[in-house]
């Protein structure tokens, strides 16, 4: 297991954390990028690409964010798109209580799977 790493650009910050089983990575401060596909896309890319080498779940854990546009959320549909035709292991953390997260994730409950490969959980 690697020290965290962290990525930033404008007010939006990623950490990424690699446990025994899983990478986490922890979405924090505000997306409000004008283009948010060209930095969180190649990320998750790369992240989605170590995990399915390592075989482990990506959490993307987006409770300490207190803002996204919604064209932030675009990259993370096309992961969830991408991992429902593989074998991947995706889980999307948001916090239920935040009005405006829990009306921009419980949406992506379409891409939860039965076997949960793909969780999609509203917590506090």
């Amino acid at each position: 297991m690697a020290l965290p790493r962290t990525f930033a650009n404008d007010r939006l910050r990623v950490t990424v954390e690699d446990t025994r089983d899983s990478l986490v990575v922890k979405f924090q401060g505000k997306s409000t990028l004008r283009n948010p596909k060209e930095f969180v896309m190649p990320l998750l890319q790369q992240i989605y690409a170590e995990a399915r080498a390592a075989a482990k779940r990506v959490v993307m854990d987006f409770r300490e964010l207190a803002f996204m546009s919604s064209s932030t959320l675009t990259p993370v549909i096309k992961l969830l798109e991408q991992a429902r035709m593989g074998e991947e292991q995706i889980t999307v953390a948001y916090r239920k209580s935040l009005r405006w997260q829990d009306v921009a994730f419980s949406a992506l409950g379409i891409f939860e799977t039965g076997d949960r490969r793909i969780e999609i959980r509203g917590m506090d």
